[in-house]
């Protein structure tokens, strides 16, 4: 059995979630660059760590424009690339915990809960949840939502609609304050409440 190639790899994973890629430019099939930028676009705020034999300039300023994180040059150390993973772990705890913080997301348990109590998630809505406290404004798209809940976002806007108002109802009974996660006509949805994604 082969390894598995970049172009394998889902824009958005379901089964877990991901918080920091770690990425060769020169990669059988699908490059590394073209896979980060594919990374990028659907998971704004994942880690992306490019590790590469190349050196030059260009090839930096090439992976910091499609989005990568840091860019580290062969060989280096087992210590650099620990401190590397450490230093987005802390950032991902911070950044997850927020500014009081109502509501808890539990990915090994697969709940949420919050002040009225707790729900039990899918895998697909899990994903869903975390990747809203992880992105800008706490807000997504249609289409990364779509690709959240259906393989290559092949589902439609109804149904995304639908997915969201059973997540919204979970949401509300555990004690968020209605709509819970909020339509943007035309654009996409935005979470209304902070959560804090627990590390364990």
């Amino acid at each position: 059995m082969g390894l598995p190639l970049a172009e394998d790899v889902d824009d958005e994973p379901f089964g877990f979630i991901i918080d920091l890629y770690i990425l060769d430019i020169n990669l059988p099939g699908e490059d590394g660059i073209s896979l980060a930028r594919r990374i990028r676009r659907s998971q704004p705020e994942v880690g992306i760590v490019v590790v590469s034999a190349r050196a030059a300039i260009a090839d930096r300023v090439s992976c910091y424009e499609i989005g990568a994180n840091l860019y580290l040059v062969k060989p280096l150390s087992l210590d650099e690339l620990r401190a590397v993973v450490s230093g987005f772990g802390r950032r991902i705890t911070l950044g997850s915990a927020g500014a009081g913080a109502d509501f808890t997301l539990s990915p090994l348990r697969m709940l949420v809960s919050g002040p009225k109590g707790e729900a039990r998630l899918t895998q697909s809505e899990l994903v869903v949840l975390a990747s809203f406290s992880r992105s800008a404004q706490q807000s997504l798209e249609h289409w990364q939502i779509a690709s959240l809940f259906g393989s290559g976002g092949d589902i439609s806007k109804e149904n995304v609609e639908v997915k969201v108002g059973r997540l919204r109802k979970k949401l509300i009974a555990c004690g968020a304050p209605a709509p819970g996660i909020q339509s943007m006509r035309g654009v996409g949805y935005r979470l209304c409440v902070h959560i804090e994604v627990m590390s364990i």
